[in-house]
């Protein structure tokens, strides 16, 4: 190795520990930890998810990129299987496929050098229905040894990074990402009293924007403090259908992103949360998917070492 490449690893290696060190301390800071107890059921279930995506990728090498639309989302449990419902401009037919969905993986070609912006849209497949009903458990939920009262944090959120595809391929850079997401909900019971509590956004991007939001967000959850989890408090009717929407946009800002009047929604802070819980989490406290974030962690550092060392 030579002696830049040492002098790069050691500044690597000091900028992912600081790195490291700011995240471990804005997740002890965070208020909105708490347990999550495992439940048997949720009265109020997903009847429809869709996704609308734009992003602008660059391509750094000098020859030709492909990339495609994954067409599978992990973070939930099943997965969540998705449907092409258009793509702009038109995807091209890869030359392997992955999906079971529809029997075709679809992309682009990038020319070296070239930025490229391109959308499109998905949808939950199968589509959630009264005979196949979801909403999303969580894998860290621990077994009722409590009483006589317990928390009740509502329906969960899951997290992603958007720009996983640099750590895939270094030559590919993530220039910006969109992301318009509608879904909803219905309340199962159609004899009994209406039901309340907290419903979060399903699917959130990791270090992102909310810009939008119908109807407006009650509040930002931090659990995950890196992330603004859109959170609504609800009131369902018996057997009532409930529509939300809402869009993140990556990179966050420093400032945060104002939201326009129309969307009835605030401006998103782009900080950690405040200062006031100095616990430290741990898998009985509520820590969401603790794997998930050694993967982040993991994932910037390779990202880092893909570009810097390859």
């Amino acid at each position: 190795m030579s002696i830049n490449k040492l002098f790069m690893a050691v500044i690597v290696l000091i900028l992912f520990a600081v790195i490291s060190s700011s995240w471990a301390a804005e997740w002890s800071d965070t208020k909105d930890q708490q347990a999550w107890v495992k439940e048997q059921n949720s009265e109020v279930l997903f009847t429809y998810l869709e996704s609308t995506i734009t992003v602008t990728i660059k391509n750094n090498n000098d020859h030709v990129e492909y990339f495609k639309i994954s067409q599978k989302y992990n973070q939930t449990s099943p997965s969540i299987y998705w449907r092409v419902a258009w793509t702009n401009p038109s995807a091209l037919k890869m030359i392997k496929y992955m999906s079971d969905v529809d029997a075709d993986d679809l992309g682009w070609k990038i020319q070296p050098g070239e930025t490229k912006t391109v959308s499109f849209k998905l949808v939950a497949y199968p589509y959630p229905s009264a005979q196949l009903p979801v909403y999303i458990r969580r894998s860290d939920s621990i077994d009722n040894t409590f009483w006589p009262l317990l928390n009740e944090p509502g329906l969960t959120a899951t997290w992603f990074l958007p720009n996983e595809i640099e750590y895939l391929n270094p030559n590919l850079d993530l220039v910006s990402w969109k992301g318009h997401f509608c879904f909803w909900i219905k309340n199962q019971d159609t004899t009994r009293p209406q039901v309340s509590g907290i419903v979060r956004a399903p699917i959130v991007p990791i270090d992102s924007n909310l810009t939008y939001s119908n109807p407006q967000v009650t509040y930002i959850d931090k659990e995950l403090p890196w992330a603004n989890t859109a959170a609504w408090d609800v009131v369902i009717s018996p057997g009532q259908s409930q529509h939300y929407s809402y869009t993140y946009q990556w990179p966050q800002t420093a400032a945060g992103s104002k939201i326009s009047e129309k969307t009835s929604s605030a401006a998103v802070p782009a900080t950690a949360a405040a200062t006031t819980n100095t616990s430290v989490p741990t898998s009985k406290t509520g820590v969401p998917f603790g794997l998930f974030v050694v993967g982040a962690i993991i994932l910037a550092a390779g990202v880092v070492y893909a570009k810097f060392f390859q």
